[in-house]
């Protein structure tokens, strides 16, 4: 089996001053940190959150984060190991520490919660009791002036601010409205626009920003690009050439079982618990494999067909080899299903990044994928990017001079 998912701290308002100094510590050995966002809203359809004029999405977004909260935060800093062997070889392949931290958070100003965000967070068990009790608060916009060093709203903008200064990449998936909220709920009040939002950026994250899900849709160009198949799909890979092994399980699934399209294609289905077809991220690998490999079959069966004498008899087999095996068809949720935890998403958006970097190599991931922020429905990406006319915002030159 493949090993678990690394371990997290978990991170409360009763413990947050004593791992202030750890979490800053682990900073400081960063080859990339991850990021992750769990909110209380994305704004319904009247939010009109996908306008196709860009700078109104963003207008649109801002009211949204403005009136709903963060309730968790997710921080993966992934740590490369080297030694000498490492250093002399030329393969791409790295190993890394991982640090993963989860930060429960409580908003102290009034915001909105709406049933679906209330229900997706149900169904991938957050536990909204510990939040109340244990959540760390915190006060969105500017800053507040608070001479308290051990004041939890304080200590949370101090370690944002520390993940700025570490000129590391910071990697998301489909970022733009987690930067949006992180900005917001640790940083400062939001730009009126979305140029001087960006000019922001740009300043703020001098390491650059890598999203995952760009360089998965516009670059490897996936048959499907969220987050929990991404990750599976990688890490199917990673372990099919390394010394781990599957178990192979018998599935008691109907035969006659299909996977769903929807969810496949978008990690996300209407009918959720109720949906009469499988969610299961193995199942649907396992199926879109076997898919693949009958189109090959039959591809190359038709070459072949082709090339055959027309003298000669129609009876003759194309041999193929055997279907691949199926790869853990468990109908039960596994571990790795506890997908929408914030520490988790950090943590597979981290090792997606690392996959990618073994693909394409880190100069070219930094040179050419870099500061390229993914947008829903549009065919070109968000250049995080300041531009000679455009200027920093109050808020951020603020906290320049501090």
């Amino acid at each position: 089996m493949p090993p678990k998912p690394p371990s997290f701290i978990d991170v409360t308002k009763e413990n947050l001053v004593s791992f202030q100094h750890i979490i800053e510590k682990a900073l400081n050995s960063a080859s990339f940190i991850a990021l992750d966002t769990e909110f209380t809203g994305l704004g319904g359809k009247e939010a009109n959150t996908r306008a196709p004029n860009i700078e109104e999405r963003y207008v649109n977004l801002c009211k949204v984060v403005r009136s709903h909260a963060l309730v968790a935060f997710g921080l993966t800093i992934f740590e490369e190991v080297t030694n000498d062997a490492q250093r002399m070889s030329e393969s791409l392949e790295k190993r890394y520490n991982v640090h993963n931290f989860n930060f429960n958070l409580l908003s102290q100003v009034d915001h909105i919660i709406s049933p679906q965000s209330l229900q997706f967070l149900s169904d991938s068990g957050f536990d909204f009791n510990k939040q109340i009790r244990k959540g760390i608060p915190y006060t969105p916009g500017y800053d507040k002036s608070n001479s308290n060093v051990k004041d939890p709203n304080t200590i949370m903008r101090s370690i944002f601010s520390y993940i700025l200064t570490r000129n590391v990449p910071i990697v998301v998936h489909n970022g733009f409205l987690d930067l949006i909220y992180l900005y917001y709920s640790f940083y400062a009040d939001l730009p009126n626009k979305l140029d001087t939002f960006i000019a922001d950026l740009s300043e703020m994250f001098l390491g650059g920003i890598i999203d995952t899900k760009y360089i998965a849709d516009f670059v490897t160009r996936e048959k499907s690009s969220f987050l929990a198949y991404l990750f599976r799909k990688y890490e199917r890979e990673q372990f099919e050439n390394s010394s781990y092994s599957y178990e192979k399980k018998v599935s008691n699934r109907p035969q006659n079982i299909k996977y769903c399209e929807q969810y496949a294609l978008h990690g996300f289905c209407k009918q959720r618990m109720k949906c009469g077809n499988s969610h299961d991220l193995d199942f649907i690998l396992d199926e879109q494999a076997r898919e693949a490999e009958t189109k090959r079959k039959k591809r190359k069966s038709n070459q072949y067909q082709e090339q055959i004498p027309k003298d000669v008899s129609q009876s003759t087999e194309y041999v193929s080899a055997s279907d691949p095996p199926t790869l853990l068809p468990s109908t039960k949720p596994d571990l790795f299903d506890m997908y929408h935890s914030a520490h988790f998403d950090a943590y597979m958006t981290g090792f997606i990044l690392a996959r990618q970097i073994l693909k394409y190599g880190k100069t070219k991931v930094n040179n050419e994928y870099k500061n390229k922020l993914y947008l829903i429905g549009k065919n070109l990406p968000l250049l995080v990017e300041k531009s000679q006319f455009s200027k920093t915002s109050d808020g951020h030159n603020k906290k320049k001079v501090m």
